[in-house]
C-alpha cells in the first residue's frame, strides 16, 4: 500500500447547529464552473442519528463533536485551493453556513491519501 499519486484531497470538518440543507448546497456548488472544472470529487458526508447506538459508542469511544465531513479531490492541491477560496465558491459556503454553524467549527487540511479498499 502507498499514497496516491494521481489526486490529492482536501478534508473538511464541520460542526453544525442545524443542518446544511444538502440538496440544495450540492446543486448550487456543482454549478459553480471553478468547482467543474478542477475538481474530480466533492463529497459531502452526513452524521447519521437513525441508528439505535451510534458506532462510537459501540467501539467505547467518545462521540464525534462534527455533523458534516467534506471530501474534496483533485489532481493537485493548486486546484483544490483555486477552486475553494474562489469568490463564487466562498460566497456560497458562507451563506451556506450563516445559520448552520459558526467558522470557528468549520475546519479544512489538506490531505495525500492511500485507498486501502475500494470495491
Amino acid at each position: 500500500m502507498s499514497l496516491r499519486t494521481d489526486r490529492v484531497r482536501a478534508v473538511g470538518l464541520l460542526r453544525y447547529r442545524h443542518r446544511p440543507n444538502g440538496p440544495r448546497l450540492i446543486e448550487t456548488i456543482k454549478s459553480i464552473p471553478i468547482i467543474q472544472k478542477n475538481l474530480l470529487k466533492y463529497e459531502l458526508t452526513f452524521k447519521t442519528e437513525r441508528l439505535g447506538t451510534t458506532l462510537a459508542s459501540d467501539l467505547g469511544l467518545q462521540e464525534a463533536d462534527t455533523g458534516v465531513m467534506v471530501i474534496v479531490e483533485a489532481e493537485t492541491h493548486e486546484k483544490i485551493r483555486e477552486a475553494l477560496t474562489s469568490p463564487e465558491y466562498r460566497k456560497i459556503i458562507a451563506g451556506a453556513l450563516e445559520n448552520a454553524t459558526t467558522m470557528d467549527k468549520y475546519h479544512w487540511f489538506s490531505a495525500e491519501f492511500a485507498t486501502v479498499i475500494d470495491k
